[in-house]
């Protein structure tokens, strides 16, 4: 008779025996029933945050040109994003897993980025002039266009060949997509948040990034790392290089995103500020997969964005207020 602690002794992140033994007091990976545990106590609901007064900010004339086009280029951007990682965990990265502990914290992190994609569509259409300019907007940018479709490729390689090779890879992908392309619209919202335009908004984006920035990132991390443990054969030189070129394509498209989406900069926020703001992020990201520092002389170029991004409220704030009324125009399809 095989026991329990056998099954579980031979687990595997991916590509293993599926033994579908939801065992959650015996598991191998602790650190995935760590992070779901962290992530559950991290629950929240973007329909309590009201949205109100930015509605009512946006629309009064009281951020200019440059801060209102950074907005609804970050926000277009970022409700894009949500939706093509949801997809890239179900239908990629998901159906791959092998360990059920794992599997369990991948299928947490599916459900928070689709409460992600609910709070930018709250934002959007409590918020926006326009809603569906700016979720279609990707039509008629073509650097949004670029972006995205760079990103959905990448994010396809493991769909089109699932192997081993490939699904490390796309842990890199996952590290790089949470970890750096979010990360130049978080600079937006509190830049302007920083200087009292868009509090709700910066409010939502804080749970959004402490979810993104902590649990998601840190899961993938722990993948990887794992993951290599149990195949150091496909960690070689050449997989030390493609991951680092993944790393550095990944900073110049957010460079040159962040640097069009401010038009020149405002409120401090300047086209250096964004690169070295994303180097840094870079940097953080490498030594995290062991890869060593990509670039050097980087300065801290946003010294406050840590402390900033914390969420100010507490989880109990979120079961005991009931769901916000927010106002929206509504939309025809």
């Amino acid at each position: 008779m095989t026991s329990s602690t056998h099954i579980t002794n031979r687990r595997r992140i991916a590509f293993g025996a599926k033994d579908e033994l939801m065992n959650m007091s015996r598991t191998k990976y602790q650190w995935a029933t760590e992070i779901y545990d962290r992530m559950e106590a991290n629950t929240w609901f973007p329909k309590s945050i009201p949205l109100g007064d930015d509605r009512v900010m946006y629309r009064s004339g009281a951020l200019n040109e440059r801060e209102r086009n950074a907005f609804d280029k970050a926000l277009a951007f970022v409700s894009n994003l949500d939706g093509i990682q949801f997809n890239n965990l179900i239908h990629n990265i998901g159906q791959h897993i092998t360990a059920p502990e794992v599997s369990l914290a991948i299928a947490r992190q599916a459900s928070e980025e689709g409460v992600h994609v609910r709070s930018y569509q709250f934002m959007i259409e409590a918020v926006s002039l326009d809603p569906e300019s700016v979720y279609m907007m990707f039509e008629r940018d073509g650097m949004l266009a670029k972006k995205n479709e760079f990103i959905m490729r990448s994010s396809s390689v493991l769909k089109d060949d699932p192997t081993p090779e490939n699904f490390a890879r796309a842990i890199v992908g996952n590290v790089i997509l949470e970890g750096i392309y979010f990360y130049s619209a978080f600079l937006v919202f509190y830049t302007l948040a920083r200087n009292g335009k868009m509090l709700a908004s910066a409010d939502m984006i804080k749970y959004i990034n402490r979810d993104e920035g902590e649990t998601h990132l840190d899961l993938f991390t722990n993948m990887h790392h794992a993951f290599k443990a149990e195949n150091p054969e496909l960690y070689d030189e050449q997989f030390r290089k493609d991951a680092i070129e993944l790393i550095k394509t990944a900073v110049d498209m957010e460079v040159a995103w962040g640097q069009y989406i401010i038009q020149g900069g405002f409120l401090g926020l300047t086209n250096d500020v964004v690169e070295n703001f994303v180097k840094g992020l870079a940097n953080k990201r490498a030594l995290a997969l062991n890869l060593g520092e990509i670039y050097a002389n980087v300065q801290n170029a946003v010294p406050w964005f840590d402390d900033f991004s914390k969420p100010n409220g507490t989880r109990s704030n979120f079961f005991e207020s009931k769901p916000t009324d927010y106002a929206t125009d509504g939309l025809e399809w």
